[in-house]
């Protein structure tokens, strides 16, 4: 192996870690297996105590709420809304990573929905729904040689609009490793020539997937916690006045399962016709 190939991978597996820890530090099930896997890989904002300093003090400026709140939109309310808001931003954060690799994207069914909703209830004790009316596995399920489920238990949910929330997720994952240009300056970083050589996908259960389903549960049993100051600067840098117009605090250790079929890829890498 060259060593710029060396140099290749070393520096990709760097970047790995540093900018993109969400979706790929995640705990790897057997491959084809359908069996409930649990993931306890801590999510970004999920208000780990390392020290990210306190935000430096600016002068006071008034904040329009109501103008921060007409242009992002109001947060979901907590309860039923909450619970399919954190469904429906993990899947939207796997197409936002997906759109940055230049790999196939995703895309949801009402009946693996229902099929993510029972694995979560499966995994809290609680009865199942009754199979939907009217709804049917679809075919490209039926036909998939592979698998997998996963109910996540580290997820953070944030009270902010589902755009802001994408809106900071993408601040922390649109980073390319330091030396990244010097080294390899035709070449960027964001590219499905380097997600296939650096094998981005080894070690992470949903990148081979393309349909799914999925349900969520904010943890309202434990109190939430407030927004680390790092996390409240980075919003108030997307979006001013929003720490103020939502209140937003960090509600730890949320539910997301989630199932998925239709692999694009086979377990040794290679492209599924």
């Amino acid at each position: 192996m060259s060593m710029k190939r060396l140099l290749l991978r070393a520096v990709a597996a760097l970047a790995l870690l540093l900018t993109a820890a969400p979706v790929f530090a995640q705990e790897a099930p057997d491959a084809g297996s359908a069996g409930t896997a649990l993931s306890n890989q801590a999510d970004d904002g999920s208000g780990s105590t390392s020290d990210q300093g306190a935000p430096t003090p600016g002068p006071q400026v008034d904040v329009d709420t109501q103008a921060v709140i007409a242009q992002w939109g109001p947060a979901p309310e907590m309860g039923h809304d909450a619970d399919q808001a954190i469904a429906r931003r993990w899947l939207r954060d796997q197409q936002a990573y997906r759109d940055r690799w230049g790999i196939p994207g995703v895309s949801r069914d009402p009946y693996l929905d229902w099929e993510a909703s029972n694995a979560l209830h499966d995994f809290l004790g609680e009865p199942l729904d009754p199979p939907p009316a009217g709804l049917a596995k679809p075919e490209a399920a039926l036909q998939s040689p592979e698998s997998n489920q996963q109910v996540r238990q580290h997820e953070s949910y944030w009270p902010v609009p589902d755009d802001l929330w994408q809106a900071w997720r993408d601040s922390q994952e649109n980073k390319v490793p330091a030396g990244w240009a010097e080294a390899f300056p035709n070449q960027p970083y964001f590219s499905r020539e380097t997600y296939l050589k650096a094998q981005v996908w080894r070690g992470t259960p949903f990148d081979r997937f393309r349909l799914f389903g999925v349900a969520g549960r904010v943890n309202v049993t434990n109190s939430p916690v407030p927004l680390m100051p790092f996390h409240q600067e980075t919003l108030e840098r997307l979006a001013p006045g929003s720490v103020e117009a939502y209140q937003p605090v960090n509600y730890q250790d949320s539910l997301v399962a989630v199932v998925a079929y239709d692999p694009w890829m086979n377990p040794n890498g290679s492209l599924r016709q």
